[in-house]
């Protein structure tokens, strides 16, 4: 087997995710499974990736007894602890608060160093440190849970109150946080405001200020990648210091690049993505100093191994398989094009050399953003994101100006120290300015085409993957890999008809907003029906749920709050149901009826969908003659106006739970969904039914 320390660190990683996704009991008998295995299989190829998994296991095991389980025995406790803030702190719901990970270095004056996330704490900047009581938990199993385990955050915390300040802490970490903070600073004072944001977050991963609709733009035209610092921000920026390949061997020079590199990854906050790239360069410029050939899959199986030692929930984290999925792209893509330069023939001639060179360059290009993207597509589809069907078109058009904007970032922050250079500083950011102006102005033009946002099923999306994975298998144990595009883009086609004939006219309802008092959105065919209740928390929870599903109409918004304040709805056409009769009846998106109650004690909204029928109240409406509903959305009380079979909450341990011993209670997260297809069935995704307490 070739490069086995690729296969060995793909194995080690997929172990210790599917180590953190199923239950703590499954973990010996799969062990032993693999151990096994190990000695029945007699070809050396196969037992590299035994024995990869068979230690992800066993170091994910060990991982878990001496990191993880000490930080969790404070669960159910609360304590005085002395506490600091860590760099993701952000404004939080409360005025005056933050939220973010907090470091625990002492409890009840005992020396300590786990970290926990709490949701409000008083503070206003990163490096602060305070002593105050606090109540752990062990963290909720939501769709954050995973992401919390992958940044070293094994504990949730609430603020108790006694505040007390102490000397704000000196580590390196929080020194190059300022020093970020201020180069961002820097770079907003010479460029306009639109500009000088996406440039701090494409050079210095500072995104605190980046506004919503950049990222919006960026997420649906399918350049994201580009406002995270990753690999390639990496590759093109030790790119300017590489001096040519005639100095590639110079080992002075080898070392001032792998100083900046670590440099850098320090400075960008060391995220799972650059930690990445930087291990992967570093090994590469190892090898050079070492006068050694360097392959970038062994370099990246390596990288996979060291970040999974270093914190064994690290292949949990979003970056992390985003990452290494592009880099298996990026290595398909050069493998395909290598085969065409074997078998395509050279035309004759200098002049139609030229064209033919420049002809495989760009298709060079077209197939690694192609493949990088069908790499990464399975991870955005599994983890509710959607994705882009211009990506391939933005990414041609933009992605070639990210070297100059990072260069030209770079030489603006260093002609700004000095004075007299001021004028040309100026025109460095002018330049700078026009060029990211440029970038914003076709990301927001391909992100406004009319497949920009393509929502995806989670489940059907990823069980054509595995038909397609199954195909390459057979082709390539039979040698026919030559036919397996044609194969690959026949299957793809009927996918994507079936799936759209499979969709057509399926409702799918979620909760979305505040756990406590969420929306009801029911969306069909690119249409959508909100049922919205809470605040502008909840209206900002709606802009995000629906950039993230295709950014379907808005066909109506029903504002249910018996005492509305002032929301801006935009042009979404809105229905108050405090100005509505008694009871109304209206008709919405396709061959569903939404029936309205109101008195004074509450409204309630009943959407019936062929032989079901949904409801959801705010306030505590009561009804001369009960309403029975399927399925009942509840919030904060229960209405004996409204009997239903089954009861949805967001909220793990509802308060009215006692008063529905004899009632299936579902717990919904922001990634479930009533799915329903009129006339023929009714399911639930992502749900779990919760236990009388």
């Amino acid at each position: 087997m070739k490069r086995k320390l690729a296969c060995f660190g793909l194995a080690f990683a997929l172990a210790e995710w599917f180590a953190a996704c199923v239950p703590s009991p499954v973990l010996v008998p799969a062990a032993a499974l693999f151990v096994l295995l190990l000695f029945l299989y007699r070809r050396h190829d196969f037992k590299i990736l035994l024995l990869g998994a068979l230690c992800g296991l066993v170091w994910f095991t060990a991982f878990s007894f001496f990191s993880v389980l000490p930080a969790q025995k404070y669960a159910g406790r609360q304590m005085t602890c002395t506490v600091v803030v860590e760099t993701d702190a952000e404004s939080s719901y409360q005025t005056g608060f933050l939220r973010g990970t907090l470091r625990v270095i002492q409890c009840d004056g005992k020396n300590t160093g786990f970290s926990v996330a709490c949701d409000a704490f008083p503070g206003a900047e990163p490096g602060e440190c305070f002593t105050a009581d606090f109540a752990f938990s062990e963290l909720a199993h939501d769709a954050y849970r995973l992401s919390h385990l992958s940044d070293g955050v094994y504990l949730q915390a609430e603020y108790q109150g006694n505040y007390l300040a102490q000397p704000d802490s000196s580590g390196l970490r929080f020194t190059l946080y300022r020093l970020r903070r201020m180069l961002s600073n820097r770079l907003q004072q010479w460029m306009p405001e639109a500009e000088g944001e996406l440039e701090s977050a494409m050079l210095l991963g500072h995104k605190q200020a980046l506004r919503d609709t950049t990222q919006n733009s960026f997420r649906a035209a399918g350049v994201s990648h580009l406002l995270a610092v990753s690999g390639l921000h990496v590759a093109l920026l030790c790119g300017i210091f590489s001096m040519g390949r005639k100095r590639r061997f110079l080992r002075p020079l080898i070392v001032v690049r792998a100083g900046l590199v670590i440099f850098y990854m320090f400075l960008t906050g060391l995220p799972v993505s650059v930690m990445r790239a930087g291990l992967v360069f570093l090994l590469a410029l190892a090898g050079d100093f070492f006068w050694q050939p360097v392959d970038l899959l062994t370099s990246t199986g390596a990288a996979a191994v060291l970040l999974g030692i270093q914190n064994a929930y690290a292949p949990c984290d979003l970056g992390f398989q985003l990452s290494f999925c592009a880099v298996l792209g990026v290595q398909a893509s050069a493998a395909l094009y290598n085969l065409e330069l074997e078998h395509l023939p050279l035309p004759a001639g200098k002049i139609s050399s030229r064209l033919w060179d420049g002809a495989l360059k760009v298709l060079e290009s077209v197939q690694t953003a192609l493949l990088a993207s069908f790499a990464t597509l399975p991870v955005l589809v599994a983890n509710g994101m959607t994705a882009s069907g211009v990506s391939l078109l933005t990414n041609l058009l933009v992605v070639w100006m990210l070297q100059p904007a990072l260069l030209l970032g770079i030489l603006v922050l260093f002609l700004s120290v000095a004075a007299p250079l001021a004028p040309v500083a100026r025109m460095a950011s002018l330049l700078l300015s026009l060029l990211l102006h440029i970038m914003i102005a076709i990301t927001d033009w391909c992100a406004n085409l009319p497949l920009a946002y393509v929502d995806l099923p989670t489940r059907y999306t990823l069980f054509v993957y595995g038909v397609l994975g199954l195909l390459a298998l057979a082709f390539w144990s039979r040698r026919r890999m030559t036919w397996y595009p044609v194969a690959t883009a026949f299957c793809a086609i009927f996918a994507i008809i079936l799936g759209a004939w499979a969709q057509k006219d399926v409702v799918r309802v979620s909760l979305v907003g505040a756990t406590n008092n969420p929306c009801v959105v029911c969306m069909q065919n690119g249409e959508a029906v909100v049922l919205f209740r809470g605040g502008q928390s909840n209206l900002n929870a709606l802009e995000t749920y629906f950039a993230e599903h295709a950014q379907p109409d808005i066909a109506l918004l029903v504002d249910l709050r018996q005492e509305p304040s002032e929301l801006d709805f935009s042009d979404i056409p809105v229905l108050s149901a405090e100005t509505l009769p008694a009871c109304q009846a209206l008709s919405v998106l396709d061959e569903l009826s939404l029936d309205l109650y109101h008195d004074s004690s509450g409204n309630l909204a009943v959407i019936k969908i062929g032989p079901y029928s949904l409801a959801t109240m705010a306030g505590n409406i009561q009804l001369d003659h009960p309403v029975t509903a399927d399925i009942f959305c509840a919030a904060g009380t229960l209405s004996e106006s409204v009997p239903s079979d089954v009861i949805l909450t967001a909220v793990r341990f509802p308060k009215w739970q006692p008063d529905a011993p004899n009632t299936r209670i579902l717990f919904a997260t922001d990634r479930s969904a009533v799915v329903i297809r009129p006339g023929h069935s009714l399911t639930f995704e992502e749900v779990e039914p919760l236990a009388l307490q």
